[in-house]
C-alpha cells in the first residue's frame, strides 16, 4: 500500500460542463455495494434528478459480507443493506423502483474469466439495451476492491453486445483514496479528471450516507471486527466536490494512432483472425456479392490490413489501390499479392493520406469507427468527391460496442446516409451492417 496524494489528484480536476449534464436524459449508476452510490455520486444524483434526468441505480452485489454477525446473518444483513440503500436514495430524490439488484455475493462477485461472469454480462446487456443510458457511472477500473474491479469489467463486457450505442462512461474512486498501491494510481491525461461542485447538495448527501446505518454506526454490535466507514473515509466525499474520471481509454474521441495498430500487429500477426474466422469469411462473401456486377477501372480499398479482402477485390477491378496505416500489416498484404501488378499499396491513414485521383469503386470495411467524428466527416467528403459519377461505395462495419473505438459502426453508416449518395443496398446481421451507395451522374 502507498500513501495516495489526494490533494494533488483533486487539484488536477476540471469543472464538469453544465450543458453536458443538461443534455443527459438517462443515467445509470453501477454500485458494487450499498453506500458506494451515496459516497461517490450523491450530489450528482440530486443534480441530475432536478434537471429531469431518469436516474437508475444497479447494485451488483448483495452487501452481505460487511459483518459476521449472529444477529444479522448473511440473508438478514443483505436485506438490511438493501433497505438502507432504498432509504439513502430517497434522500437523493430517487424512488425504490429506480433501484435494482444483481445479488452477487459480496466480496466474491464474478470477475472476467470466472464462473458466472458471462451470465451476469448478459443480464446487464439486457438492462442496457432496454434503458440505453447516455451516462454510466462505474467504479474506477483499478479501485482496490475486487467487487469494484469486477463491476468495471462487467460493464465493458456487457456493452460489447449492445448495438448502435456509445455512452459516456465516468469512473468514480472509492477505495483508491485509502488503499491504493502504486499500480492502482490512474495515470490521467489533462482533462480526464472532472469535478462537480455539490455544496448545495451536501446536506442531503450526508443524510444518504448515514442512512447506511450498518456501515456508519454500531447498529450491528456483536461483531467487533465488522466493517465501519471511518469519519476520515467519509470525509473524502464531503469536500464540496465529487470527482469522476472520463478516461480516453473508455471514452475515445480522437482517431486511433498508427502506434495503436502497430502494437496490435506486432503482438499478433492476424489480430482479427481475417484468415481463419468464419465470421470474416461470411462477411467477405457478402461484401463481394453486394458489389454490382459492373466494370471497375480504378478501385480504392481503405484499410486493407493483411490483404485477405484485397485478394478478393482484385478480381473485381482493373486497378486497385489498397491502403493501410500499419506498415507491418501492409508488408504482409504486399507479400500476399506479390504477383498481382494490378494492385498498388499505399502506406497511410485517412483522412490525411487519402490518395489523389478518382475511383469508380471504393470499399471501406471495418475502418470508419477508428476515426474521430471530425476525421470521419472529412473522409466522407474526400470519398464523395473522388467517387466517379455512377461510382460505387461499399461500407461494412461491426456494430457492437468496442471500448477502444471513438465511434460505433452504426454511427459511421449514419454519417454516410447524409452524404447525398443513392442507397442501393442495405443488409444487417447480428454482428455487422453492410450498405452500398451509388454516386448519381
Amino acid at each position: 500500500m502507498m500513501i495516495f496524494d489526494k490533494t494533488a489528484f483533486w487539484s488536477s480536476a476540471i469543472d464538469i460542463d453544465e450543458q453536458f449534464l443538461n443534455n443527459i436524459k438517462r443515467c445509470l449508476i453501477l454500485a458494487p455495494h450499498p453506500d458506494d452510490e451515496s459516497l461517490a455520486c450523491g450530489g450528482l444524483i440530486q443534480s441530475l434528478v432536478l434537471k429531469g434526468c431518469d436516474v437508475h441505480v444497479t447494485l451488483t452485489t448483495d452487501g452481505s459480507r460487511s459483518h459476521h454477525s449472529a444477529t444479522y446473518p448473511v440473508d438478514r444483513l443483505a436485506k438490511l443493506r438493501y433497505t438502507e440503500m432504498i432509504s439513502a436514495l430517497s434522500f437523493l430524490g430517487l424512488s425504490p423502483d429506480k433501484l435494482s439488484g444483481y445479488q452477487n455475493q459480496d466480496s466474491a462477485m464474478p470477475a472476467k474469466g470466472e464462473d458466472g461472469f458471462e451470465a451476469l454480462s448478459e443480464k446487464l446487456h439486457v438492462d442496457l439495451s432496454s434503458f440505453l443510458p447516455q451516462l454510466i457511472l462505474v467504479p474506477y477500473e483499478l479501485d482496490p476492491h475486487r467487487d469494484h474491479r469486477a463491476t468495471f469489467q462487467l460493464l465493458l463486457a456487457a456493452l460489447k453486445n449492445v448495438t448502435d450505442y456509445k455512452p459516456t462512461i465516468w469512473e468514480y474512486p472509492i477505495w483508491l483514496y485509502e488503499n491504493a498501491s502504486e499500480g492502482d494510481v490512474p495515470q490521467l491525461e489533462t482533462g480526464e479528471l472532472k469535478s462537480l461542485e455539490v455544496n448545495n447538495y451536501l446536506q442531503q448527501k450526508k443524510k444518504a450516507i448515514h442512512a447506511h446505518q450498518s456501515q456508519t454506526t454500531q447498529l450491528i454490535d456483536d461483531d467487533p471486527e465488522g466493517f465501519m466507514l471511518t469519519e476520515e473515509m467519509i470525509g473524502n466525499f464531503l469536500t464540496g466536490k465529487e470527482y469522476f474520471m472520463q478516461r480516453t481509454k473508455t471514452n475515445p474521441a480522437g482517431t486511433l494512432s498508427k502506434d495503436y495498430f502497430e502494437q496490435l500487429y506486432s503482438t499478433h500477426s492476424d489480430p482479427w483472425s481475417f484468415e481463419t474466422s468464419e465470421y470474416e469469411k461470411n462477411k467477405y462473401t457478402a461484401t463481394l456479392a453486394a458489389i454490382p456486377d459492373e466494370h471497375y477501372e480504378r478501385a480504392l480499398e481503405i484499410g486493407c490490413s493483411i490483404g485477405v479482402l484485397t485478394q478478393m477485390l482484385s478480381t473485381k477491378c482493373k486497378h486497385l489501390i489498397s491502403m493501410d496505416i500499419s506498415e507491418i500489416a501492409l508488408e504482409k498484404a504486399m507479400l500476399r499479392m506479390k504477383d498481382r501488378e494490378e494492385v498498388k499499396f499505399l502506406h497511410g491513414g485517412i483522412p490525411m493520406d487519402y490518395p489523389d485521383g478518382s475511383f469508380d469503386l471504393i470499399v471501406m470495411s471495418e475502418v470508419g469507427y477508428y476515426l474521430s467524428k471530425e476525421d470521419l466527416l472529412q473522409t466522407r467528403n474526400l470519398i464523395t468527391s473522388s467517387l466517379e459519377p455512377k461510382g460505387i461505395l461499399v461500407l461494412v462495419h461491426w456494430t457492437h460496442f468496442v471500448a477502444d473505438y471513438p465511434l460505433s459502426g452504426d454511427e459511421v453508416h449514419h454519417c454516410f446516409a447524409n452524404a447525398g449518395l443513392l442507397h442501393i443496398k442495405g443488409d444487417r446481421t447480428a454482428d455487422y451492417r453492410l450498405d452500398v451507395y451509388r454516386k448519381q451522374a
